[in-house]
């Protein structure tokens, strides 16, 4: 299904019929079956999803060659106006001087600060419609970026949190960047680190959960999945700067996970986009305990307006809450004998 900035964009057939186009940050992978371009994803399912004659590529940063550069790019409005600032650098230098830079998303989304950030690229920025409460402008590329990595980008913070000091990396978009997440602080301050065996740290973000576990007891095996390329970057940064190793994997849900843990901690994600979504836990929540070993805990930190306890109910045993404030509850179950 067509997201509203997706509708939007093809009001303007004229803009990307003629010439090679790149759609980068899309919000739905069914834009590929509606207009001939390029993908460049952030988002590991929709990644997945897309389909089309174009090529497509998953990470944090595009490398183009010179005689590859496209005639333009269509970047979807992220949430974190910084991540749209570093996608705007990289994308500047994947298209032809005088090619276009499109910026699309919705209203609410940020989309009208599209003047500033098109700023540097061009003195020329040009609204071409609003509609469905989004909006679209265009710039003709004038000055490129000098140079660009995503290391450009990337930060540290000191992190202590229950006994433990350690550093996490993050690029802007990631989850709770620049601060930890008051959930998952009392995540951590309440687990139960397992004495050995392999743990999972299921919607890693910039991996805070994980270099805890590995910090407390190096002995444990560590996996780390996220569906966000800004997150699997930052968590492999964050395993490097505290000395540890683990296996960091891209995956929608549980579907790129094997194997069987003897611990699982999450503070999993409710949000797609801008709007609530409970699938993404729910689907984990029923799927989890085939990848648990028996007695394995399940430790999951959520907002306390989210209604989880009875969908784990249903699939795990020993339901409690063992830590709670007026705006998270953390939740330990087992594996069912």
């Amino acid at each position: 299904m067509l997201s509203n900035p997706s509708q939007l964009l093809l009001r303007h057939a004229d803009l990307y019929e003629e010439g090679r186009w790149l759609i980068a940050n899309p919000e739905d992978a069914a834009i590929f079956s509606e207009v001939k371009a390029d993908g460049f994803h952030l988002d590991y399912r929709l990644y997945q999803q897309a389909k089309g004659p174009g090529q497509h590529h998953f990470g944090v940063s595009l490398e183009v060659a010179p005689d590859k550069l496209y005639d333009g790019a269509v970047l979807y409005m992220p949430k974190a106006k910084a991540l749209a600032q570093m996608l705007l650098a990289n994308l500047s230098r994947c298209i032809k001087p005088g090619g276009t830079l499109v910026l699309i998303g919705d209203n609410k989304g940020g989309v009208k600060s599209a003047p500033k950030l098109l700023a540097p690229y061009s003195d020329i920025c040009n609204k071409l419609d609003s509609a469905r409460r989004c909006s679209l402008y265009a710039a003709p590329l004038q000055t490129p970026a000098q140079d660009f990595t995503p290391e450009q980008w990337l930060k540290t913070l000191d992190v202590s949190v229950a006994g433990q000091k350690f550093q996490v990396a993050y690029l802007p978009g990631v989850f709770s960047a620049g601060e930890l997440d008051p959930g998952t602080k009392l995540l951590l301050e309440n687990a139960d680190v397992p004495a050995r065996g392999k743990v999972l740290d299921f919607a890693c973000g910039c991996g805070v959960v994980a270099c805890y576990l590995g910090k407390t007891n190096p002995r444990l095996e560590l996996t780390l999945s996220d569906v966000s390329a800004l997150a699997l970057y930052s968590s492999e940064h964050s395993l490097a700067l505290n000395g540890l190793e683990g296996e960091v994997l891209a995956s929608d849900g549980l579907s790129s996970i094997s194997g069987q843990f003897d611990a699982v901690l999450t503070n999993p994600p409710f949000h797609t986009g801008l709007k609530t979504d409970y699938d993404i836990t729910e689907q984990f929540l029923a799927r989890i305990p085939t990848l648990m070993t028996p007695r394995a805990k399940l430790q999951l930190v959520a907002n306390s307006f989210l209604k989880y306890a009875p969908t784990m109910q249903a699939h795990l045993s020993r339901l409690s809450i063992v830590a709670e404030t007026s705006k998270f509850r953390v939740y330990v179950a087992e594996k069912r004998a």
